[in-house]
């Protein structure tokens, strides 16, 4: 797979404060949220003493603390996909319009690349097409994944105000479908931000692209094909 050799032009500001922000606020939480998550399904640590007994109830409650957190920064992410800018609001889902040649030319370009059949691809300041197709689909199971936790928790109370919002569901899904959806898109996450650290690090290496540099600092070279 060849590196880009094309001199750099300048630097772009792509990815803004707010999306950043939001981008480490979902990693923490989805670490913290994956470790309790599973704690809850299968609690693993023992409480051999009276003083560590609620050892569940401190679990539940990070879980839960860490679910609101995250919920709010996902409700960040979708609002500055409406204010953003080109890079990281709705606008950049022109590069998956599969009418115009050259967006088909790049789509096809990154699928060899992701599946070893080709060694180039176009340069790309925001994201590439089939990167954006998977953070669509990342971002989905991050609304689903926060409308059932919310949705379990307000089973403690039925007369609350989060059942009503959220309890309209169980009439259709049963409680144990709706706990076996939450605890498998627990993995689906997983598997995705292993992939996504994997692809970051690929592409930072082999095209100079600045993946990593720019999640911290926003900005990323733009070079002359």
């Amino acid at each position: 797979m060849s590196a880009h050799t094309s001199p750099v032009e300048k630097m772009v500001y792509v990815w803004e404060g707010p999306l950043r922000i939001s981008h480490w606020i979902n990693f923490l939480c989805i670490i913290i949220l994956s470790f309790t998550g599973y704690y809850i399904h299968n609690p693993f640590i023992s409480s051999p003493t009276s003083t560590s007994a609620y050892v569940m109830g401190t679990v539940r409650y990070i879980h839960y603390l860490t679910g609101i957190i995250f919920a709010i920064s996902v409700l960040l992410r979708i609002f500055w996909l409406l204010v953003g800018n080109r890079y990281s609001s709705w606008k950049c889902i022109k590069s998956l319009n599969l009418f115009n040649r050259n967006a088909r030319y790049v789509l096809i370009s990154y699928i060899r690349y992701y599946t070893f059949t080709g060694k180039k691809t176009p340069h790309t300041l925001g994201h590439n097409p089939v990167a954006l197709i998977a953070y669509i689909i990342i971002f989905v199971l991050f609304v689903l994944q926060v409308f059932t936790g919310f949705a379990l928790w307000a089973q403690v109370n039925p007369s609350g105000l989060m059942y009503s919002l959220t309890g309209w569901i169980f009439p259709l899904i049963s409680n144990q479908w709706i706990r076996f959806f939450h605890y498998l898109v627990m993995f689906l996450i997983g598997g995705f931000v292993i992939n996504h650290i994997y692809s970051a690090v690929l592409f930072d290496f082999k095209t100079q692209s600045g993946e990593i540099s720019s999640i911290f600092s926003g900005w990323k070279p733009k070079r002359t094909d």
